[in-house]
């Protein structure tokens, strides 16, 4: 069996089993589930390590986990470029603290015969950081990990993922794996200068529209405000959960918590960070 090791060190998140679950349990302490009945499709989570996003990543996924339990949950990664073929994971499984995942080996196949795929090499932080919380709370589920462009081939993939669930006739929820605006001199841009004008700008303009397109459940108005705003790093994530999502039946969307790194650690460098549920 062809197993993907751990690559991300433990500062990104937690080493052991038990340091995991406790931060998790932490993470999720007090939220308030979903009305009755609420059906979740997916949804947008951060990939910072777990002392910035953790938190926000954490409560997706579990009121996502409440409303269901598929049998494959797809991450969708990114940090790729607009000309970039989607990459898929394509081992066996993937170590994380709290156990292995088992990848979903038999979507292979069938979206390799739908798209130009290429094999993901390990080492991006986007779909790793979140697979401890994947497993936490879908712990039966398979996962299938692809790196999305940043471009409308992102709805392309996000439509094939979700035909091969139907074909194979397994359920299915897809995550898109984004952070926000990347603002600062660690990032090389400062439009509005420093402090807190700056925050203020990136919280209500530069990030709000980027959300509100991801709420509109417009995957390619997200992907194109991103590219002309720097908004995200990896718009192409969202983008393909979006059109899974809307597949599937999803309809609507919704806010579940939005900060930035300024409000856990202020400085003149700081990331967003948003969660939103497909509903």
């Amino acid at each position: 069996m062809r197993i993907r090791p751990r690559m991300l060190p433990p500062g990104w998140y937690p080493g052991s089993k038990s340091g995991c679950q406790k931060e998790i349990e932490q993470y999720i302490a007090g939220v308030k589930p979903l009305p009755a009945g609420t059906k979740v499709f997916g949804g947008m989570v951060p990939h910072a390590g777990w002392y910035f996003s953790g938190k926000l990543a954490a409560r997706v996924f579990y009121l996502a986990s409440l409303s269901g339990q598929p049998q494959v949950i797809c991450v969708f990664g990114g940090h790729l470029g607009a000309d970039s073929p989607p990459l898929l994971a394509t081992e066996e499984s993937w170590e994380t603290p709290l156990g292995e995942v088992r990848l979903a080996t038999e979507f292979y196949e069938p979206l390799q015969r739908r798209l130009p795929l290429r094999e993901e090499y390990p080492g991006d932080n986007t779909i790793e950081v979140n697979l401890p919380f994947v497993k936490y709370f879908f712990p039966q589920a398979k996962v299938l990990a692809i790196r999305s462009p940043q471009s409308a081939h992102a709805l392309e993939l996000g439509e094939a993922v979700a035909a091969v669930a139907q074909e194979l006739r397994v359920s299915l929820m897809c995550f898109g794996s984004a952070d926000l605006t990347h603002y600062g001199p660690n990032y090389g841009w400062a439009p509005k200068g420093y402090g807190a004008a700056a925050v203020k700008w990136v919280k209500e303009v530069n990030d709000k529209y980027f959300l509100d397109q991801v709420l509109k459940l417009d995957g390619l108005a997200a992907v194109q405000a991103a590219t002309r705003d720097q908004s995200s790093c990896s718009p192409g994530a969202p983008a393909a959960a979006i059109a899974a999502a809307k597949k599937l039946g999803a309809t609507k969307a919704m806010l579940v918590d939005y900060y930035t790194s300024y409000d856990i650690m202020p400085g003149d460098s700081f990331v967003g960070y948003g969660g939103v549920l497909f509903l």
